[in-house]
């Protein structure tokens, strides 16, 4: 639905960052995007547009970024913005709507908008944006939206049990939370309609709107057009509002049922409509038109002014009825969420509420508002009642008794309803002056009177429902019939269309009268049954059961009286049964039938009292009707009756006797022994003769019939629990002595043969002496059960061991995970090593450990079985067993360390050995997380496959190495004597296992090699030469438009690359492309800027060449002609400037056109090159004219110097071969030169060729100036090449053959700081020899050069080693050692040159090792410096305790300072398993013992502190220190001791100085920690006698008790504790001048009762404590009987005042058992008593009630408490009256009636001078405990039955604990 706040659901984005930071690029931003498009359907780029605004962005970044500060919504709308006036109101401006972002804290929404949520408490992730941040739609009312959303998603979810949340709640919980949701759906409902009915204003139209100003108002007030437009809106708000206020209680449209929420519902609508008026009156829009018109004094205001006054009034009418509607909320909603029982719970308050509002309400008040409220409570109550009867179903489905149950429930709600309006009437009535219950009565309880009368027939006709259905479940024969018919009768009536809780409906009526004919036809059809059922009698006891039966099923008055008259008729057929029994008698007496389990005397006797049962029971009967038995025929039949009986007497007399004579010969196995073994399966067992048993059991039995048997039998039946005791004792301890062995382990068995024998020892002579008449039985039971004892403790304590300390620990081994691999977590190769490490490690420890417990527990365990006690057999326990038991355990704890190596080898082959290929999705998480990089020439991964190999071989073999540290037992023959890590390395599965994972991840290495060669079609951005293919690309003379698509093709490469998965998956391996996309981008960003820049440059170079040429042209033609060098230059400048203006525009238009394309594409270019592009062509004719001058002045010298020019060209040929001459006789290429000699050579002939070039130059243009022939000089020419060869091959060997020199002369101390820079040089120099030509790499200069570039370069990465700081005095004398000279290196003149000398090349690995050690080295050196810094000013903090000082230690100082002592101990482990520590080895040992000697001691001295400080407060106190006198002086010796300690802590505080090494603090602790032991340990002895005194000190604690028995010697300090062992005793008051009697007890109110005889409070405070409770009983128990007698002669009032409240309440029971017993005495004599007493009750119960309305001055009067007690007291009371009321209704009319007797009964017994308390059967005696005023719960049914099930319970010495909420009764 539009309309209803509801999530978008679209695709979820891919790629991008997860950071904070944003662009428009951003998946997050496109998602976001699309969704408000969508939303507003709107184009992407409107969106988009709003997002690049600056405000946007930073909200956008903060919703995205997740800290802290940053927005947790964005709302977009599109809609007018607002804009705030002077007077801080919002307005719309004049411009349309448009799109934009808020966060929603200003902006106010009015039309759509599209809402964004972030979900997570971090950055939003774009690979899951659709899960970390909820979107939705709000459209029209937010209100509304939530409502629908509360209605249409929320309550259904609850209420279907999504996800089942609702499991753990009780149904309670969940109704009530199902109540709340729709409380809170109504009530968004109410606020939804109270917005949509609200009245909207007309507004001004914008043609006439004007500012809310004083000068605009009074412009408009001026203006008729304003006045007349404003007149006409302010006309319709008059009509709008007559019309509101014309809407009247008489008028209104509702349903003739409607319910009292109705009536809030309607207020609530009125009042929202009102609201709405005020509000928009109260805006400009409406404020501007009445301003107007008030100035202009028009004539309408007259009539708004009435108008305005009635909408105040209204409005003030409306919110006073809500607010008290609204008090009736929580009384008015049972009538909806109850039933009838709550309902009747709830009225009380209801009522009282109505009455308070009728009493206070301005407006409701009234007679008919009243009313109608009052009948629409009526209303709701009938609808509850219909919905509560048919709630289980529909009626004819369900079961009739709770059914009629339920109907019940609706009249009594009728009954209580009325009831309640009525007292609540009366109650009005007693105060005249005030409004009235003077309603119409019939209007209200009208419908429900006639709702009644239905129920109450439906209560009939069910009624007998249920007694033909008990009719039909006796099954009596022949009754089917009658059965059928009533049930055709109820289906007919079932088949009524209507509904039968219709009380309006008159056809119920009619067909109910039509039904009850049909039972009374019914019932006489069934009277004639019962009389043919008893015409054919079978047997008497058949007629009387049958006769019985209908008794008790035949409840209807018209067949009652018929069933009396059958007990003649039965009696007449008693003669048969009599015949039948003599018959009976004569065949089954030889062989009785016997009774099962019954031995045969008693069977026999019993058979003969059954029979005699069977004819007396019915003769009783019948005697009971003295007329039947007077009867002519009654005479025969009692003489028959007679002579039966006496036969059957002497028949049992006869089984008797007989067994009287065979008592003696029973007794005779008395005589046998105790116990006898079986021969054939060796048990022992108890020998006890069945013949004893069978004679227990016939006297037993004889005597429970009421046999008088004789004394042998008597006395054996005495010994019968003794010798059943003897017999089940030995039975018992039989059967456990097998249980003992059948418990032990197999293992342990053979160990345990002598502990077996000298159990049989004990058990001997039970075989042998002892029989069931000795006298000692009981010792030698004694004796079994003792041994049994130790027996049974041995294999208890052995089991113990097996299990807890072996069986636990080596399964704990076998579970240890030696691996930490989280499933759904990736690794970094770094942090995988580490997290393995550390993790190994701790199970290492654990390990260990758990091994050593093991071989401990073992240990133990033959020890326990070696040195147990025994007392008759002392053989020794077999060694060889003992070593079977230690091997077996051995193997065990092996088995155990295999399991957990394997299974964690496993679990690391089955992560690494995964499968999940699938690119950037995978099923399960991979394993390593690996980068990909571009390292050039190769994009490579980062670590590479053989580090990831290299470090899942080191993993296994640490997991192999955890076994190393379990030591060998100390029996050499366990486990062959072979070390555990040596077995498990062996184990083949094992072995398997760490094989396969040494090629672990060489199935990855293809998929990853073809992965990696994906990226191979960028290779060209890193190998290409980005010039060469900048100058192919411009040999090519490319166009503009070229170089566009070169551009582009860069920009479509990047987009390319941003495309690549971030991540892909190959098996374990996760490989990351972010490196590689950030080179790649890189290079193709270069690519594209190498063409750019180019360009540019090229632009450039081009201007700068063509103006420089310009400017030179310009200069040379200008210089003066003096010689032949100026003519030939000035006839050059002339042919260049005209071969120039040929191809003019070839050269300035590229140039034109380039700076064109910069410029079109936005290339920043300086404006002094834009002017000078500008001014090209203006240049140009300058030059020209400059060469026109030139050209005239030439023509006139040209003829002079043509002759001079051939004569030197003569000279100079001759000078040329003698050049050369002398460089082929001594230039540098004679044979044999040496380099540095060859090189000074070629300088100078370089020199002198210099010289002839520059001539040969000027000749030979001179030539060609004058059309000469140009004179060739080829001597010339090869010297030139000659010469340039030479120079590249001896320029780079001079060049590095002098760095070099200058590297080698560096001081040491300052080779770290040059090294870059020889590095860079040195590989310059490499790369020029290469690039040498071949002809040159023969050459002496080339091979003594590259040698030199070779050795240097290869020595400088050694020299960087030796140069880090970790390098010591020790390492440079090893490298002295391992190269044999002496270095140097702390000399101020050692130079680098030293170092090289040592030819370290030829040591290379010891070197680097020696440089290795020196970093590790320094590494441990900085740490164990830091733990001496950190340690070395450590102190110990100090608090103050009590006013002693700084005694003890700071509590959180303490806490920090240890956990440091552990953080300090584990670096200082980590150190010592280093391979390097040697040179700190004893440092590092000393530091270990410093620190653990100081944990140990601040761990016991926590300890000792904490003890010392509980019994500090103890042991000071002098009242128990004189009760404990030897540990009181135990404690002054330990408190002495503890403050020298802390004395000297303080004056040296620094925690290793102090602990380490301090002897006496080391045995000083554990002392004082035993002597604290026992102290405590007499502590609690000493207050365990306290309790045992006084036992209500059981229910104070320690601490609380050690401070009241501290101050025994100050009675008066206790009294903060005395609620601790008194109920409501808060305090007590002493004697004015005897301080120490105590003569008033108080409770917290301030109640109190003066005792009877004051308590001395000395002595022992047990003692006189318990005189205080004996006295507080004895005072409280004269106080009740003084009562007792009051309550009859005074008045409620009266005693009400006179006594404490816990005696007026026990009064005012009193009075209340007394009248009702008294009435149900006379009941039977007198008719009215009944109703009487009833009166008398509510009038107490009115008597206190009048009290409770007085006001609180008068109550304080008599104690500030008064109230409370009287509210108390109205509580029980009604409770009482309630009672008696239903007693009245029941009829009961005797006391020993069940319904008077479960009743709460209060007596004063006179004889016995206490109270008592009767529940049923049980009687209690008053305990007479203070009470003080206490608040009583309401008594409900459900409280009552909880009493009658208590007391039951505790008058059988049972138990019982009520449960339930608090408060619910």
């Amino acid at each position: 639905k539009e309309s209803t706040t509801a999530p978008l659901t679209y695709p979820k984005p891919r790629g991008s960052s997860a950071s904070g930071g944003t662009t428009m690029g951003d998946a997050r931003h496109k998602w976001i995007v699309k969704c408000v498009s969508q939303a507003f359907d709107i184009s992407s780029s409107q969106v988009e547009d709003v997002m690049r605004e600056h405000s946007t962005q930073a909200l956008l970044n903060g919703f995205f970024g997740g800290e802290p500060t940053g927005a947790t919504r964005i709302i977009f709308y599109r809609q007018k913005r607002d804009k705030v006036n002077d007077d801080g109101e919002l307005y719309e401006n004049g411009a349309p709507a448009e799109l934009f972002v808020t966060s929603g804290d200003q902006d106010r929404i009015k039309g759509r908008g599209i809402y964004f949520i972030r979900v997570c408490d971090k950055a939003v992730n774009p690979a899951t944006v659709d899960t970390d941040i909820n979107c939705g739609i709000i459209d029209g009312l937010p209100v509304a939206n939530l409502q629908s959303l509360v209605n249409d998603v929320y309550a259904p979810v609850l209420k279907s049990g999504f996800a089942a949340w609702d499991k753990k709640m009780s149904k309670e919980a969940k109704e009530d939370l199902y109540g709340v949701v729709d409380r809170f759906s109504t009530m968004l409902g109410d606020v939804v309609a109270s917005l949509e009915n609200g009245l909207e204003l007309k507004k001004p139209s914008p043609g006439i709107a004007i500012e809310n100003t004083p000068a605009a108002i009074s412009r408009a007030a001026a203006d008729t057009k304003y006045v007349n437009a404003y007149e006409e809106i302010v006309e319709d708000w008059c009509n709008q509002v007559e019309s509101l206020l014309g809407e009247t209680d008489d008028n209104r449209n509702e349903p003739d049922d409607a319910g009292p929420s109705t009536e809030l519902e309607y207020w609530r609508a009125r009042m929202g409509k009102f609201n709405s008026i005020t509000e928009q009156l109260k805006q400009p829009a409406c404020k501007v038109p009445l301003a107007v018109l008030n100035m202009s004094k028009a004539r309408v205001m007259k009539r708004w002014r009435t108008l305005d006054n009635a909408i105040t009034d209204a409005t003030n009418e409306a919110k006073d009825n809500v607010k008290y509607l609204s008090t009736l909320d929580k009384y008015i909603e049972p009538l909806y969420m109850g039933d009838p029982v709550t309902i009747i719970d709830a009225l009380p308050g209801l009522l009282n509420n109505t009455r308070m509002m009728l009493t206070i309400a301005r407006y409701y008040s009234t007679r008919e508002r009243m009313t109608l409220l009052f009948r629409k409570v009526t209303n709701q109550m009938i609808a509850n009642c219909r919905k509560y009867v048919t709630e289980l179903g529909p009626i004819w489905e369900q079961d009739s008794q709770v059914l009629i149950e339920r109907l019940q429930d609706c009249i009594k709600l009728n009954e209580a309803y009325q009831e309640q309006y009525h007292q609540t009437r009366e109650r009005l009535e007693q105060t005249p002056s005030g409004k009235q219950f003077d309603f119409d009565v019939n209007r209200i309880f009208g419908k429900f009177d006639l709702f009644q009368r239905r129920v109450e027939k439906l209560v009939e006709m069910f009624h007998t429902f249920e007694q033909f259905s008990a009719l039909a479940r006796h099954n009596i024969e022949g009754m089917d019939g009658f059965i059928g018919n009533f049930f055709n009768i109820m289906d007919d009536f079932k088949r009524k269309p209507y509904d039968l809780l219709d009380y309006q409906l008159n056809q119920f009526d009619r067909d109910y009268l039509e039904f009850s004919a049909n039972i009374h036809e019914l019932e006489s059809s069934l009277q004639g049954f019962i009389n043919h059922s008893f015409e054919s009698i079978s047997s008497t006891e058949n007629a009387l059961m049958l006769l019985k039966q209908f008794q008790v099923i035949m409840q209807r008055d018209s067949l009652k009286d018929d069933l009396d008259s059958k007990l003649t008729v039965i009696f007449h057929n008693y003669n048969v049964d009599l015949e039948t029994v003599q018959r009976l008698y004569e065949k089954q007496k030889s062989a009785a039938p016997a009774v099962r389990n019954m031995p045969p005397v008693a069977a026999n006797v019993a058979w003969a009292r059954q029979l005699m049962r069977r004819i007396e029971q019915p003769m009783e009967k019948f005697r009971a009707n003295t007329q039947l038995m007077q009867a002519r025929e009654a005479k025969k039949i009692t003489k028959t009756y007679n002579k039966i009986a006496h036969t059957i007497e002497e028949f049992e007399a006869l089984w008797k006797l007989a067994w009287e004579k065979g008592i003696e010969s029973a007794r005779a196995g008395l005589h046998a022994t105790l116990l006898v073994r079986h021969p054939s399966n060796g048990k022992l067992y108890a020998n006890f003769d069945r013949e004893i048993l069978q004679l227990l059991r016939e006297t037993k039995c004889l005597m429970r019939m009421g046999e008088d048997v004789k004394e042998p039998a008597r006395m054996v039946l005495l010994q019968e629990s003794k010798l059943k005791s003897y017999y089940n004792k030995l039975s018992y301890a039989l059967a456990e002595y097998e249980a003992v062995t059948a418990r032990l382990h197999p293992l342990t068995k053979p160990l345990l043969k002598p502990h077996i024998a000298d159990m049989e020892s004990v058990l001997q002579p039970g075989m042998v002496t002892l029989t069931w008449t000795s006298m000692n039985i009981d010792a030698y039971v004694h004796s079994i059960h003792a041994a049994l004892f130790k027996l049974n403790d041995l294999v208890s304590k052995i089991e113990d061991l097996v299990e807890n300390r072996i069986d636990r620990n080596v399964t704990l081994i076998g579970s240890l995970d030696l691996v930490d691999l989280a499933a759904e977590e990736s690794y970094t190769l770094e942090r995988f090593v580490s997290v393995q490490e550390k993790h190994m490690q701790d199970q290492t420890v654990i390990m260990h450990s758990k091994s050593m417990e093991v071989e401990a527990a073992v240990n133990d365990l033959v020890r326990l079985i070696q040195t147990f006690p025994r007392e008759h057999v002392q053989d020794e326990v077999s060694e060889d067993e003992v070593k079977k038991l230690r091997a077996h355990f051995a193997g065990e704890l092996y088995s155990a360390v295999l399991r957990a190596t394997s299974t964690s080898l496993h679990k690391i082959k089955e992560r690494v050995g995964s499968r999940t290929s699938g690119g950037f999705l995978y099923l399960e998480r991979p394993f390593f997380d690996v980068q990909v990089e571009l390292e050039i020439p190769n994009v490579v991964m980062n670590p590479s496959l053989r580090d990831i190999q290299g470090s899942i071989n080191k993993c296994s073999r640490a997991i192999l190495s955890c076994s190393k540290t379990i030591p060998i037992w100390s029996a050499s023959e366990v486990l062959g004597g072979q070390p555990m890590y040596e077995l498990i390395a062996k184990d083949k599965d094992v072995i398997k296992t760490v094989l396969l994972l040494t090629g672990s991840v060489e199935a990855a290495k293809r998929q990853v090699y073809d992965y990696l060669q994906t990226f191979i079609k960028y290779d060209w951005l890193w190998k290409g030469n980005k010039q060469q293919a900048y100058d192919a690309f411009m040999a090519k003379a490319p166009t503009l438009e070229d170089f566009e698509m070169e551009l582009k093709r860069y920009v479509d490469v990047e987009m390319e690359i941003t495309k690549i998965p971030p991540v892909h998956n190959i098996g374990a391996l996760s490989l990351e492309t972010g490196p590689l996309k950030n080179s790649l981008m890189a290079e193709a960003n270069a690519w594209k800027s190498q063409y750019a820049q180019n360009l540019h440059r090229q632009a450039k170079e081009e201007l700068d060449r063509i103006s420089q040429w310009l400017h030179e042209m310009n200069r040379n033609l200008k210089r003066e002609v003096n010689d032949l060098d100026d003519v030939r230059s000035a006839v050059n400048y002339l042919e260049s400037l005209r071969d120039k203006e040929a191809n003019l525009d070839a050269e300035f238009g590229p140039v034109e056109e380039r700076y064109a394309l910069l410029s079109k594409y936005d290339v920043q270019v300086p404006k002094e090159e834009t002017d000078v592009v500008t001014d090209l062509r203006y240049s140009w004719k300058k030059l020209k004219k400059l060469a026109s001058d030139l050209q005239e002045h030439l023509s006139q010298m040209q003829a002079p110097f043509r002759k001079n020019l051939v004569r030197n060209i003569k000279l100079f040929a001759v000078d040329v071969i003698q050049f050369r001459n002398d460089f082929e006789a001594n230039g540098p290429m004679v044979p044999g030169v040496a380099p540095m000699e060859a090189d000074e050579r070629l300088r100078k002939f370089q020199r002198l060729f210099e010289e002839r070039s520059r001539k040969w130059t000027a000749y030979s243009e001179g030539e060609k100036l004058f059309g000469l022939e140009v004179t060739p000089y080829p001597e010339l020419e090869k010297t030139q090449a000659e010469l340039q060869l030479l120079e590249k091959l001896y320029g780079l060997y001079t060049t590095v053959i002098n760095t070099v020199s200058e590297f080698k002369e560096v001081l040491w101390s300052d080779v770290k700081d040059e090294l870059d820079g020889m590095t860079q040089k040195i590989s310059e120099f490499q790369n020029g020899c290469k690039k040498m030509p071949k002809a040159l790499r023969e050459w002496d200069a080339y091979i003594e050069m590259k040698k030199t570039i070779d050795d240097f370069l290869e020595s400088l990465p050694m020299v960087q080693e030796l140069t880090h700081p970790g390098m010591r005095d020790r390492h440079w004398q090893a490298l002295e050692e391992v190269c044999g000279q002496e270095l140097p290196v702390h000399s101020e003149t050692f130079k680098l040159s030293g170092l090289l000398d040592a030819n370290l090349l030829e040591f290379r690995d010891d070197v680097e090792e020696i440089a290795m050690s020196a970093v590790k080295e320094l590494q441990i050196e900085e740490k164990l410096a830091g733990i001496a810094t950190d340690w070395s000013d450590k102190t110990l903090q100090f608090s103050a305790f009590k006013s002693r000082g700084n005694i003890i230690l700071n509590g959180g100082a303490t806490v920090e300072l240890m956990e440091s002592l552990e953080e300090a101990q584990m670096v200082l482990g980590s150190l010592m398993a280093s391979r390097y520590v040697a040179p700190f080895k004893e440092d590092v040992q000393e530091w270990i013992t410093k620190l653990s000697t100081v944990s140990e001691i601040l761990e016991q001295w926590v300890q000792v502190q904490s003890m010392w400080m509980y019994l500090e407060a103890v042991f000071t106190s002098g009242d128990i220190a004189k009760q404990l006198p030897q540990e009181s002086k135990r404690f002054q010796g330990i408190d002495k001791n503890w403050v020298k300690i802390m004395t000297k802590a303080n004056e040296q505080p620094i925690v290793v100085q102090y602990c380490f090494g301090n002897d006496v603090l080391q045995q000083l602790l554990p002392h004082l920690l035993e002597q604290l032991e026992m102290c405590q340990k007499a502590l609690s002895g000493y207050l365990d006698q306290k309790r045992a005194a006084f036992p209500r000190f059981y229910f104070v604690s320690d601490p609380n008790l050690l401070e009241i028995l501290s101050q025994g010697s100050n009675p008066e300090a206790i009294q903060p504790h005395l609620q601790s062992v008194f109920d409501s005793i808060e305090y007590v008051e002493f004697h004015r001048t005897e301080r120490t009697q105590i003569q008033t007890i108080f409770s917290g109110v301030g109640e109190n009762i003066p005792l009877r005889n004051r308590v001395k409070a000395e002595g022992n405070i047990e003692d006189w404590l318990n005189s205080l409770l004996r006295e507080m009983q004895n005072t409280l128990r004269a106080i009740v009987r003084e009562a007792a007698g009051d309550c009859e002669v005074l008045d409620t009032e009266s005693l009400t005042h006179k006594y404490q409240a816990q005696v007026s309440l026990i009064g005012i029971q009193f009075k209340w058992t007394a009248d009702c017993e008294d009435a149900l005495y006379r009941a039977k004599s007198e008719k009215g008593i009944m109703g009487q007493t009833n009166k008398k009750n509510q009038g107490r119960l009115n008597d206190l009630v009048a009290m409770n309305m007085l006001k609180d001055d008068d109550l304080r009067k008599h104690g500030s408490w008064t109230r409370r007690k009287i509210e108390t007291m109205i509580t029980v009371d009604v409770h009482q009256r309630d009672v008696w009321e239903d007693i009245v209704k029941r009829k009961v009319r005797d006391t020993e009636d069940f319904e008077w007797q479960k009743q709460a009964r209060f007596y004063w017994r006179y004889d016995m001078d206490y109270a008592m308390i009767s529940v049923a059967d049980v009687d209690f005696k008053y305990c007479n405990e203070y009470l003080g005023v206490k608040e009583r719960l309401v008594i409900t049914p459900l409280t009552d039955r909880c009493y009658i099930t208590l007391a039951q319970a505790l008058g059988m010495f049972l138990g019982g604990a009520p449960a339930g909420p608090a408060g619910t009764g």
